[in-house]
This record gives structure tokens, C-alpha cells and sequence, in this order.
């Protein structure tokens, strides 16, 4: 049988009061919420550090960065659940869907390239 939300309310504030949610966060923050925050922002940087490098090597103007950013951030999001020829097509449209934005193609192709290991199709 269904609950009504009320019920389910009443149930929730009886099982998790602010105090003992507080208590077990704070007992788990140094040895399982700090490593995994510093683990997963090591990746983050690290492709930030690629597309920044590309984007200096090449003299790319600085009002055309943010459109090169968003395309490696989004092609290291992809690299996080999608590999092979899977990964390959989707930085290809996302390349095509960036170059629409003002991305420069060359300089995509670099990006994708340091990221993945390989060019975009076209």
C-alpha cells in the first residue's frame, strides 16, 4: 500500500536527525570524503592543464578560450563512461557541435588528441 507523504515525512524526520547525519559526516570527512574530493579534482586538473597548454602553444585568442574549455571539459566527461570507437564518435560531434559555437577545428583536433589519444573523424 502506498504511503502518503506525511507518513513518509514523519518517518524521515524520526530516522535522520540533523545531529547524527552531522556526527557521521563529520567521523567519515578526513579519511573518505577528502581523498575521493582530492582523487577526482587530480583528474579535473589535469585536463584543464591540457587544454590550457594547447590553447598557449597555439596563440589562440583569449576571448575564444571558454569555447575550447568547454569542449575538453566535455570530452573528459565523456572519457569517464564512454572509450573506444564509442568516444571517438561523440568527440567528432562534439567537435562539429563546438566549431558551430566559434571553436576553432585545428585547435579542437589538438585538444582531442592530448585528451584521448586520437582525432576526431572529420
Amino acid at each position: 500500500m502506498p504511503r502518503s507523504y506525511v507518513i513518509q515525512n514523519n518517518k524521515y524526520a524520526l530516522k535522520y536527525d540533523g545531529d547524527n547525519v552531522t556526527a557521521a559526516l563529520t567521523a567519515i570527512k578526513a579519511t573518505v570524503m577528502d581523498p575521493r574530493y582530492q582523487a577526482a579534482i587530480s583528474v579535473v586538473t589535469q585536463h584543464r592543464e591540457v587544454a590550457r597548454r594547447v590553447l598557449e602553444e597555439n596563440d589562440v585568442p583569449v576571448g575564444l578560450h571558454g569555447v575550447h574549455y568547454a569542449y575538453a571539459f566535455t570530452i573528459a566527461s565523456a572519457m569517464f563512461s564512454h572509450s573506444g570507437s564509442v568516444l571517438a564518435r561523440i568527440v567528432t560531434a562534439l567537435k562539429q557541435r563546438f566549431v558551430a559555437l566559434g571553436a576553432i577545428p585545428t585547435i579542437c583536433d589538438i585538444i582531442a588528441e592530448q585528451l584521448t589519444g586520437f582525432k576526431p573523424y572529420y
